[in-house]
C-alpha cells in the first residue's frame, strides 16, 4: 500500500474541506511557521479542535492556519 500526501494551503479550500478530516491524524502549519500534529476532534465555524499525541486539546482559529497536510493511503 502506498501513501500520498495531501496538502491544503488555500484558506477557502481549508474551510470548505476541513470537516472531511475529523477523526484523522493531520499536521497543521500555523501562520507563525509552527506545526502541530494530532487528530482533528471537531470543527466549529471559525476554528479547528485538535487533540495532540499527549491528549491535550487545542483550538486554532482558521485565520491562524496557513496549511494542512496529512498522509493519505492510496
Amino acid at each position: 500500500m502506498s501513501t500520498k500526501q495531501l496538502r491544503l494551503s488555500d484558506p477557502g479550500e481549508i474551510s470548505n474541506r476541513i470537516s472531511e478530516f475529523v477523526g484523522k491524524k493531520i499536521n497543521i502549519v500555523l501562520r507563525d511557521s509552527t506545526t502541530r500534529t494530532g487528530e482533528i476532534e471537531g470543527v466549529k465555524r471559525e476554528s479547528i479542535i485538535l487533540r495532540d499525541m499527549r491528549l491535550k486539546r487545542s483550538v486554532f482559529p482558521l485565520a491562524q492556519v496557513a496549511e494542512l497536510y496529512f498522509d493519505k493511503n492510496v
